[in-house]
């Protein structure tokens, strides 16, 4: 069985983000972001912005922002706390409502055998909903839910088609929610947000531990 984390990031929601806020004038200044870090394909509006550098990608519309770091595991925890401590530090007035810490993983069985992979995972013949779908052709997955970490996980797994080298693939994916609702009116939203992502390590880990007893 072949398994590996293909994704992650963190999302930050506000009742409304102002994208034009974030210029290259001002991702500097922060030190968020230098220009000559800066890659091609950058968009800047007031409606969207987009950056990408070596080390990670932002993106900011006016419901959320989205941090996706591009570093080594072992460097992802502390360019997490340090580049989305930044932000919402540099804008305390912001009235941030949630946060979610996410990681993807696939699954892709040596075989290729997916509807087989999800069959032995989901499928419990004795509910009647499974047997409407008692076919070869199926494909079954799951939601799971529960208090962790000061939190909580939803984690969704379903089949999906992903592109490769060798074209379209199906696999088993794996999406981890660690989801926090930021409390208003108290002043301490940047804290909440701060603690919450020092745990990037541990949700990290503890989600590699549950796909782990999946393909155990």
């Amino acid at each position: 069985m072949v398994y590996q984390l293909v994704g992650s990031n963190v999302v930050v929601a506000a009742h409304s983000f102002n994208p034009s806020v974030f210029s290259q004038t001002w991702l500097a200044r922060t030190g968020i972001l230098r220009e000559e870090d800066l890659s091609p394909g950058f968009l800047f509006s007031d409606q969207v912005m987009n950056a990408e550098s070596r080390e990670f990608g932002l993106l900011v519309v006016p419901p959320q922002l989205q941090f996706t770091p591009k570093v080594t595991p072992d460097r992802q925890a502390a360019l997490v706390s340090e580049k989305v401590g930044a932000i919402v530090e540099t804008l305390p007035h912001t009235p941030y409502t949630a946060i979610g810490l996410n990681f993807f993983w696939h699954i892709e069985p040596e075989d290729g055998n997916v509807p087989a992979l999800t069959r032995r995972l989901f499928f419990v013949a004795e509910k009647p909903i499974c047997e409407f779908f008692n076919t070869d052709d199926s494909r079954f997955g799951a939601y799971f839910s529960k208090d962790v970490l000061g939190c909580r996980l939803k984690l969704d797994v379903k089949p999906i088609m992903r592109e490769t080298a060798q074209g379209k693939t199906e696999c088993l994916q794996f999406g981890f929610n660690f989801h926090l609702d930021i409390p208003q009116g108290n002043g301490g939203a940047i804290r909440v947000i701060r603690d919450h992502i020092a745990r990037w390590g541990e949700a990290r880990d503890q989600a590699s531990e549950i796909v782990g007893s999946a393909v155990a």
